[in-house]
């Protein structure tokens, strides 16, 4: 029995075949997988869904550098093995943290972030791969110019927000 991923793949696979969609808003499915009987979510643990929002809101929860004039996170995370189990532990960014869960979590960031990008680059050969008689894709891996547009550009929104 295929497991829920593989369940949704599977449909999702049929209903692209079956609309012929290129590309398709993932709500569009799910309007039809529940009008067709076709899927039907977990049954969802009330205490692993309120720890999916509390992480989320601590993940989303951002204050303001002034000297630096940037926006940082104010919790971060690490993970940490307990009994054999993974646990995220959150600390606030200002006040909190051992130096070594500090360190373990800019670690493990960037473990993360090169884990996206290597994924990203794969994806991309696969493209060019497949459409070579297409204009092919292009994925610069350096971010150093991005960083510096989007420290600029958060610097002038809140300048704007000052001035309203």
């Amino acid at each position: 029995m295929a497991n829920f991923s593989e369940q949704v793949v599977n449909l999702w696979e049929e209903w692209v075949a079956e609309t012929g969609h290129e590309s398709a808003d993932p709500g569009d499915f799910v309007e039809w997988a529940l009008s067709n009987r076709r899927l039907i979510p977990n049954p969802v643990d009330i205490k692993q869904m309120l720890r999916r929002q509390v992480t989320q809101s601590l993940r989303q929860a951002k204050r303001w550098d002034e000297d630096g004039r940037f926006t940082y996170r104010a919790f971060q995370s690490a993970t940490l093995f307990e009994g054999g189990e993974a646990i995220k532990h959150y600390f606030d960014t200002d006040t909190g943290g051992s130096p070594s869960l500090r360190q373990k979590s800019v670690k493990q960031r960037r473990d993360a972030i090169a884990r996206d990008v290597y994924r990203a680059v794969c994806d991309v050969d696969r493209m060019k791969k497949v459409h070579r008689d297409e204009p092919q894709l292009n994925l610069f891996t350096d971010f150093t110019d991005d960083v510096a547009e989007l420290r600029i550009s958060e610097s002038v929104e809140d300048d704007e927000d000052d001035v309203a």
